[in-house]
């Protein structure tokens, strides 16, 4: 299995530049937001991605084949007083919300080519904000501030007894009322006849 298209592959051959950006694309409680290190607004499958003209990085990063719980941290150097309030406010939009990155192809011009793909899907956790240790400099600029927000992949919760079994039990504490599990137990040694005439 690959990420990309015959086509695709025969244009990475053809010599022409090709370009690559990770696109970010965060599912806060209130909107769906997306972000990459570009320095233009960028619309991809619908979602508008923000610039931070370089400001961003992803710690963590890899590609993985496997069911292991891993983690990234997304992090935004730069961020002024007012930005630092609204994401102390912000942890309840952000808590166990789905973050996407995005691999991006662009031409020399940087124009998207080709659908991105995903390369990992997680869930937020609560941001963590930090400041240099300088307090103000001869100029009057505020210290550089710094918003990390942490994101566990798919596999974060795995482990989790309650509700994440196959039963009755677990699946009215998921969805009360749901009866879908009703008669799992009746099923262990049933045997079914196909086709049934």
């Amino acid at each position: 299995m690959t990420f990309f298209t015959a086509d695709e592959i025969a244009r990475f051959n053809s010599g022409e530049p090709i370009r690559g950006a990770f696109l970010c694309e965060m599912d806060f409680a209130s909107q769906k937001m997306g972000a990459w290190n570009g320095s233009t607004k960028l619309t991809v499958n619908g979602t508008e991605f923000l610039p931070l003209f370089g400001a961003g990085q992803i710690d963590g990063l890899s590609f993985q084949n496997s069911t292991v719980s891993k983690n990234i941290t997304i992090t935004v150097a730069g961020v002024k007083n007012d930005i630092l309030g609204l994401a102390l406010a912000s942890a309840a939009e952000v808590q166990n919300r789905l973050v996407t990155i995005y691999w991006q192809l662009f031409d020399d011009a940087w124009q998207p080519i080709a659908a991105p793909p995903a390369i990992f899907f997680g869930y937020m956790q609560s941001p963590e904000v930090t400041q240099d240790e300088v307090t103000q400099d001869q100029n009057g600029n505020s210290p550089t501030q710094t918003i990390s927000v942490p994101a566990e992949n798919i596999w974060f919760n795995r482990s989790r007894a309650p509700g994440g079994r196959y039963t009755d039990r677990d699946q009215q504490l998921r969805s009360p009322g749901d009866k879908i599990f009703d008669f799992a137990p009746g099923l262990v040694f049933k045997t079914f006849y196909y086709p049934d005439f």
